[in-house]
């Protein structure tokens, strides 16, 4: 870190603990995002990669496949698997560069896919039949029907909870690894689109951009925001945050789906789902554990200039980074990592040759990206 630019401040009044500080001022808590990749599937066959939460993207292949409705990682982020509306599964072996079809699904309406802890994987019908493969994508077998149609989506859940959602709203829990099935919750809503996960909780989005969230397994569902846009296609979790995409190509970000940012564009049109490297064949389960990160709000927001201060806490000590990303998702500046004690920090920091504007500021705890805050700069 430079001095000149940057000094440390420290909080008044803080409490005993991180996670009480980040409870008392209202902080956004966050661990190190789990996957280092983000890939858009467009329905041409592009395949586009982002390692920076969507901020930016490059194109990683491009296959003879034009309806693919999802891509995740085995038990490598490395080992990749796509299926198709027609039923075909791609593989790859080495991130994605490279794919090759290994199997097939005897139907034509496949809506979602997802691979359990275990390794096997289901594949869901939009007509609600569901498949399943013991060999990781080369032959698949019937493994029931769930009572309803116009499936859109299939995920693998908290607790290896499987869950799946109508394009009306009625969601579907198994927890008996898609052996049997039970209704657990509904939203009124007529055009979902996509179940999402962020650890324990779970998110729907629908096509014209409002997000509705569980936080009790499905049981229940809120309203909690809307993106402004229309022809939203797909969420997904990445790490602590959320990430939703538009058929269009512009990526949106949240920590809690409440308020949303513009972080970036495919720059494609007809982006029909998202994906990561995040491995789900681990056998281990993902929990909520001890907070590394509370990240406050900048203030003051907006800012006049560009001079800010940035509050946050960590539980453990680590090295912290700073990322400023304008609405086109392009990094402008940036603070060097430093390293840091456990307990509250905030940076003065004062970005040169910045434009009025709103921009994004990620932080990165341990080289991973752990959290984003909202910040505007005005003249």
């Amino acid at each position: 870190m430079k001095p000149a630019s940057i000094r440390r401040i420290a909080l008044v009044g803080v409490l005993g603990s991180v996670l009480i500080l980040g409870l008392a001022l209202g902080l956004a808590v966050a661990a190190p995002a789990a996957a280092a990749a983000l890939f858009g599937l467009v329905d041409t066959g592009e395949l586009y990669r982002s390692t920076n939460g969507g901020a930016t993207w490059t194109i990683q292949a491009t296959l003879t496949v034009g309806d693919a409705v999802g891509l995740a990682a085995s038990n490598s982020a490395s080992i990749l698997t796509i299926v198709t509306r027609s039923g075909t599964v791609y593989r790859s072996t080495n991130a994605g560069t490279s794919w090759s079809a290994i199997g097939a699904i005897t139907a034509t309406d496949v809506a979602a896919f997802t691979i359990l802890a275990d390794g096997k994987l289901l594949a869901l019908t939009q007509s609600g039949t569901l498949y399943r493969s013991s060999d990781g994508g080369l032959t698949f077998t019937g493994y029931g029907v769930l009572t309803a149609s116009n499936f859109v989506s299939l995920i693998r859940g908290p607790l290896d909870r499987i869950y799946a959602l109508t394009r009306t709203g009625e969601v579907y829990e198994s927890q008996t690894g898609g052996a049997s099935w039970t209704p657990v919750g509904s939203t009124a809503v007529s055009n979902a689109v996509s179940l999402g996960r962020k650890v324990s909780e779970l998110y729907i989005l629908t096509e014209t951009g409002e997000i509705h969230r569980s936080l009790n397994y499905g049981v229940t569902w809120l309203a909690v925001g809307a993106i402004t846009a229309d022809n939203m296609s797909a969420i997904a979790g990445s790490g602590q945050a959320i990430v939703a995409c538009a058929r269009s190509g512009e990526i949106y970000e949240s920590s809690s789906g409440t308020s949303w940012t513009a972080v970036g564009a495919v720059n494609q049109l007809q982006v029909v789902s998202l994906g990561s490297d995040e491995p789900l064949a681990t056998g281990v389960e993902i929990q909520e554990g001890t907070p590394k990160l509370a990240v406050g709000v900048p203030y003051p927001n907006p800012a006049r200039g560009s001079a800010g201060t940035f509050p946050f806490a960590l539980a453990v000590p680590g090295s912290v980074r700073l990322e400023l990303y304008d609405v086109q998702g392009r990094l402008v500046a940036s603070v060097e990592e430093t390293s840091l004690g456990s307990g509250p920090h905030a940076l003065a920091w004062a970005p040169r040759g910045l434009a009025a504007g709103r921009y994004l500021v990620r932080y990165l705890f341990d080289g991973r990206r752990t959290a984003s805050a909202s910040w505007a700069v005005v003249r």
